[in-house]
């Protein structure tokens, strides 16, 4: 048994796919199966139970690849221990959502420039979609945005979840500041949503459900930092999250409404196009877990949460 067959169990956690798992690690399907097998044989219990459609770990195979993510990740943190960090040079192109980029990116710099100070890097903000077809093209290392529904192909390391709730300027409240609002309260005001298409914009459409009209007034922004502006001018109300918003929430520019149904928090990912521990981008990776270790310490649980 040795490190590649450890993370081939690791992925197949994850994917719960054969075909998929072979695609991510860049092997046949037959390997898997045979890795798995031999890995069976040798612990003497199953790691998966396989029926047609599904792969699921047994109990003693999610104890199995628990431990073996946390020998993975000492080996490659060893690994690097034996190289000088002035031997790690290299440019390495980051995409962020906007919400990411103010959350994580001046400590994942800061970083990069005190540990590793041959590094250099090359930042992009934009929308989810995009940054996960800039990855197939090659064209970013890695991206810390939403995941996508089929993650076939990409390794995708969870970060953390940021609570969403919704933002006004309370100079345009008609309703009292501790009253609980409802759906129906919140379409009394204009609502600022995210760009269409967008993973945010689609949760707020199906939050909102039948209950949209043709009267009802919805913006659409695609920057964090214009809908901001937007609900601080008063042109009307946005779900966000109140990490992204400290500053005007401490100054009573804005405020927190209290609203029945929440609406539930959106989960970040570090994603790349392949398993690349060994690279820049698993370096990143690495950083961007401690930064959001740190990060999410400084917040309540509801506001901010690492998975």
């Amino acid at each position: 048994m040795n490190i590649r067959f450890l993370e081939t169990a690791i992925c197949l956690d994850e994917l719960r796919n054969f075909r998929a798992t072979a695609d991510r690690l860049n092997i046949t399907p037959a390997a898997i199966s045979n890795r798995i097998a031999a890995m069976e044989q040798e612990l003497g219990f199953r790691l998966f139970d396989r029926d047609s459609r599904d792969v699921r770990p047994t109990a003693e195979g999610s104890m199995f690849v628990g431990g073996a993510r946390d020998i993975v990740d000492r080996y490659y943190d060893l690994i690097r221990s034996l190289h000088p960090v002035q031997e790690i040079a290299g440019t390495v192109r980051i995409g962020f959502l906007p919400s990411m980029a103010q959350a994580l990116l001046p400590g994942i710099v800061g970083v990069l420039q005190k540990e590793f100070p041959n590094v250099r890097f090359s930042i992009t903000t934009d929308t989810s979609t995009t940054m996960l077809q800039k990855l197939e093209a090659r064209e970013i290392d890695a991206a810390i945005c939403i995941a996508p529904p089929v993650t076939a192909g990409f390794r995708v390391v969870d970060l953390c979840s940021l609570g969403m709730f919704w933002i006004a300027d309370p100079r345009i409240l008609t309703h009292a500041p501790d009253e609980t609002l409802t759906i129906e309260d919140l379409l009394s005001y204009p609502i600022i949503s995210y760009a269409v298409g967008t993973h945010n914009h689609k949760r707020l459409m199906a939050y909102f459900a039948d209950t949209l009209s043709e009267v009802s007034i919805v913006h659409h922004s695609n920057s964090l930092a214009t809908t901001i502006n937007l609900v601080s001018m008063g042109m009307g109300i946005s779900v966000l999250p109140p990490v992204s918003i400290q500053r005007e929430l401490r100054d009573g520019s804005l405020c927190v409404l209290k609203v029945r149904p929440a609406f539930p928090p959106t989960k970040y990912s570090m994603i790349q196009l392949d398993r690349d521990d060994e690279g820049l981008g698993g370096l990143v990776t690495k950083i961007a877990r401690e930064v959001t270790a740190g990060f999410c310490g400084l917040y309540d649980d509801s506001l901010a949460t690492v998975i």
